[in-house]
């Protein structure tokens, strides 16, 4: 079957490039997208589009022959994608991240790998504290670029999880054992214990890791960006005023102030 696949900017450019290649008109051939395109975010994450044309008069020879099951060359192509979204979401997710660390003046080693829906991104090497900025603003910052420009990429929303040198998963576990602490500060004096103001995400974890204590109950309170979580006793006087503590620090990351201890 006498075919040719075309590229360009947009959908109509590559059908130009394929009628080309095939010296036929655009009512001699039947059309298959197989990939409409992106152009990015800030020009990043971007593809080309492209198609396949087919000459009618060829596919009108192959349908004299033996016939086909019905639906049968639908069922082929639409398969297709679904084989091509395996493992090129997260190869997507990397290029990208290469392409805006490198863009910023980085150079580290990056990896990717498809995981429960989401795609992990984890990011090493020398002198990345500045990818993690002051309590991670930058890594959010880098996390919400990279996302937007893989859903612009792949035409979907894909959950992509960036992480510099392991800093969220040890910043969890700072801020459970953290939560552990002030809980027992809670259910020893009676009082409540105000925390720094968190991200929501910072929060959600506060919230989840003391759920199950039958002891002390969490609230979050003001508005963003200094909404705390407040960690009380359920026993307690809920007229006792909160008690604030100072900034959390994680080891290791950059322009930290001094770390939460309980008295």
């Amino acid at each position: 079957m006498k075919s040719a696949e075309g590229s360009g900017r947009t959908v109509e450019e590559a059908i130009r490039d394929a009628l080309k290649i095939l010296g036929a008109r655009r009512e001699d051939v039947d059309l298959m997208v197989l990939d409409e395109g992106s152009r990015g975010v800030l020009g990043l994450g971007s593809r080309t589009a492209r198609v396949r044309l087919t000459l009618l008069s060829e596919m009108d020879e192959d349908d004299s022959g033996a016939p086909a099951a019905p639906g049968a060359r639908a069922a082929a192509p639409a398969a297709a994608p679904a084989a091509e979204a395996t493992g090129e979401l997260a190869q997507l997710a990397r290029r990208t991240v290469i392409s805006v660390i490198e863009a910023m003046g980085f150079r580290a080693t990056v990896n990717a790998e498809e995981e429960g829906g989401a795609v992990m991104v984890s990011i090493t090497g020398p002198e990345l504290a500045p990818l993690i900025g002051r309590r991670g603003q930058t890594l959010e910052a880098l996390d919400l670029l990279v996302n937007l420009i893989v859903a612009h990429g792949c035409g979907r929303r894909v959950p992509v999880v960036v992480d510099v040198e392991r800093y969220r998963e040890r910043r969890r576990e700072t801020l459970e054992e953290m939560a552990w602490r002030f809980a027992e500060r809670v259910r020893r004096t009676g009082r409540p214990v105000a925390l720094r103001p968190m991200s929501s995400a910072e929060r959600r974890i506060i919230h989840t890791t003391l759920a199950q204590d039958s002891g002390v109950t969490t609230h979050s309170e003001g508005e963003d960006p200094e909404r705390r979580v407040v960690i009380a006793s359920r026993s307690g006087s809920s007229a006792a005023p909160a008690e604030q503590t100072a900034p959390s620090r994680l080891p290791g990351s950059p322009q930290e102030t001094p770390d939460d201890s309980p008295k």
